[in-house]
């Protein structure tokens, strides 16, 4: 999603794993959140990294620094 976005191809670095301190295993999980609180997320995935970009081009562009091309 953010290599569309952003409209760069992302460079990947493979690494031997697990490194020293990895965690074996993650994942996001809101089902605790959901039944405990109530919580629904308001804004998808798609979205939220669309605003994310939107708002870290405008950020960086304000401090003259390069980045990459606007979403």
């Amino acid at each position: 999603i953010l290599e569309r976005l952003l409209k760069v191809k992302a460079k990947r670095n493979m690494m031997k794993l697990p490194r020293n301190g990895d965690v074996p295993f993650t994942h996001a999980n809101i089902s605790s959140a959901q039944r405990e609180f109530g919580y629904k997320p308001s804004t998808d995935l798609q979205t939220g990294l669309k605003k994310f970009v939107r708002w870290y081009l405008g950020y960086y562009k304000q401090g003259g620094k390069k980045v990459a091309a606007a979403a």
